[in-house]
């Protein structure tokens, strides 16, 4: 098996269990999380630049948000139109709530939002990427190479 499989193994199950972490969690609302995940594996001099690409919003999920900085009213009236006409009306609608975006985008702008709290426990993406299992990828790179290595020295010795 080559790195790149073993990699690209990973990778795939990671993004799995995030996925079913989502779904545990009760994070789903338009679905667009999910389906924007992507993973991605370029060689570079030093190796391997791997990872798995998101929504913007991610961050929001795992960590929470904070407040909007400019905190004017014209700046606040304007994300306010933004996101209650959009993504937050979006939000609303697919999680069947009967409240109205603005007041939520309102509420965002001003005061941003803990995670953990009463609708997303916490560890959307730390509970499924850990350093036990970073750790395992590189065990089992190791491995393969230590593996090619020791067959291309009994190759090399025969």
């Amino acid at each position: 098996m080559t790195d790149k499989q073993i990699i690209n193994g990973w990778l795939n199950d990671v993004q799995s269990d995030l996925v079913a972490n989502y779904h545990r969690l009760g994070l789903r609302a338009s679905g667009k999380w999910e389906e924007s995940l992507d993973t991605f594996l370029d060689t570079t001099q030093e190796g391997f630049s791997i990872g798995i690409k998101g929504q913007r919003y991610t961050g929001g999920l795992e960590n929470g948000r904070k407040p909007n900085s400019n905190k004017s009213k014209e700046a606040l009236k304007k994300w306010v139109g933004w996101a209650g006409s959009t993504v937050l009306k979006d939000w609303v609608q697919d999680k069947g709530l009967n409240i109205n975006p603005y007041a939520v985008a309102w509420k965002i702008a001003r005061s941003g939002w803990q995670v953990p709290n009463k609708h997303n426990e916490g560890g959307l993406v730390s509970d499924v990427v850990t350093t036990d299992r970073i750790s395992q990828l590189n065990r089992e790179l190791v491995f393969n190479e230590v593996s090619e290595l020791r067959s291309d020295l009994i190759r090399d010795l025969k």
